[in-house]
């Protein structure tokens, strides 16, 4: 399945949020756009899978809520995500999260750009958020945003089996190998 744009005007959040509520498929709101989401490879599944067992076992006993595709992310300036995983704060909305601390996207070939660039443009205005990671289904590559304490993003790049990904303010590590070997 495509990505297909729909321009399409909504009086409100909530409208969006209500239309999405009913559809049969899920679309992604972007300065104004529906964006449908496509379907995904085995492969993409499975590593969103084993993303979401990792964080949410390392965060056990922790507040932190661990969301999984079909919950949306909402950014500064109104648009809505849908995030592979997402690690956040507890938040009182039904639908979305406002206060990611972690946002995982596992790239697609059709969807790439759009993740690393666009979407982390969108990202980066989230106040919460101090990591993005964007990780490739097909191969062992993992791209890794980290906010430094100056609010200033930082990219490390991940392609060893033995490279070790810390995302410090949670108090949590994993290494490649338990992304793309998980035993």
């Amino acid at each position: 399945m495509k990505r297909e744009i729909i321009q399409k005007t909504f009086a409100s959040e909530q409208d969006y949020l209500l239309f999405e509520e009913k559809s049969e498929l899920k679309h992604e709101l972007f300065n104004g756009n529906l964006i449908t989401m496509s379907g995904v490879s085995t492969d993409h599944n499975e590593i969103t899978g084993v993303i979401y067992i990792l964080l949410k076992t390392l965060l056990k006993g922790t507040d932190y809520r661990i969301f999984i595709e079909s919950v949306k992310v909402k950014t500064p300036l109104g648009n809505f995500f849908y995030p592979d995983v997402m690690v956040c704060h507890p938040n009182p909305e039904k639908y979305f999260s406002t206060e990611p601390i972690v946002i995982v996207e596992v790239l697609a070939e059709s969807t790439r750009k759009y993740d690393v660039v666009d979407k982390f443009i969108q990202y980066q205005k989230i106040e919460s958020l101090y990591y993005y990671l964007c990780i490739d289904p097909e191969q062992q590559f993992v791209l890794f945003y980290t906010k430094d304490s100056g609010g200033e993003w930082q990219l490390a790049t991940f392609i060893k089996e033995e490279d070790i990904i810390n995302l410090t303010n949670l108090n949590i590590s994993f290494s490649s190998k338990q992304i793309y070997k998980p035993e």
